[in-house]
């Protein structure tokens, strides 16, 4: 699974960029002090070039903060942001079951939500066991775990409404999804269970099976 961040820089490593060159600068001076008794007029030259150094110092590392401050703010109430449509999911219907092909990446917060979004749509058209086929999946964030948890509570919502009896699905202990190896033994398996509401997963990467915690 791949996880996808970005952070910027903050305003203590900016800070204690600034703290080390200043320290750098007074260990200069005191050095140029024990030295101004010979020679005044050099060093207070050098301690007037070095001081002025290090406020330029200073000024360049605040304009970098207040400039990364000004971007961020102005791309926060700018206009709205435009995303490229998502790819509609690729499903198959086998008997009551619908096996759901994730393609691409789902890495981003966005991706998530417009999944999450095309998975709900076909639980509202009343489809409540689902397969999640992660054969063809690209990088999986993280984020993806609370749509399935979400998927998995809406599809026992709608099998409820429905009138469908509901059977929790076997599982290994401390885990909240049922996964095996590939797409054919869950549907074989998954069409002798006598229960619906249920969503299980196939052909999953090993880092997507941290949702054992999850509730």
């Amino acid at each position: 699974m791949t996880i996808f961040r970005y952070r910027r820089p903050s305003l203590g490593k900016h800070f204690g960029m600034a703290a080390f060159f200043l320290f750098v600068l007074v260990a200069i001076s005191a050095l140029l002090y024990s030295a101004s008794n010979n020679y005044p007029l050099e060093t207070l030259i050098i301690a007037a070039v070095l001081g002025l150094a290090g406020i330029g110092i200073i000024l360049y590392f605040w304009e970098l903060v207040i400039l990364g401050w000004i971007v961020d703010f102005l791309s926060e109430i700018g206009g709205p942001r435009i995303y490229p449509r998502p790819a509609p999911l690729e499903c198959e219907q086998v008997g009551e079951i619908i096996v759901v092909k994730l393609r691409d990446n789902i890495a981003t917060v966005w991706q998530c939500q417009a999944v999450q979004k095309q998975l709900k749509r076909l639980v509202d058209e009343h489809h409540c066991d689902l397969v999640l086929d992660f054969f063809h999946a690209g990088n999986i964030s993280t984020s993806f775990r609370g749509v399935m948890v979400h998927v998995m509570k809406a599809a026992r919502r709608e099998a409820g409404r429905l009138g469908l009896p509901y059977r929790p699905v076997p599982l290994p202990c401390g885990e909240v999804f049922r996964v095996f190896e590939d797409r054919e033994g869950a549907v074989k398996e998954m069409s002798k269970h006598d229960g619906h509401g249920w969503v299980v997963l196939c052909c999953v990467p090993a880092g997507i099976r941290a949702v054992s915690d999850v509730t």
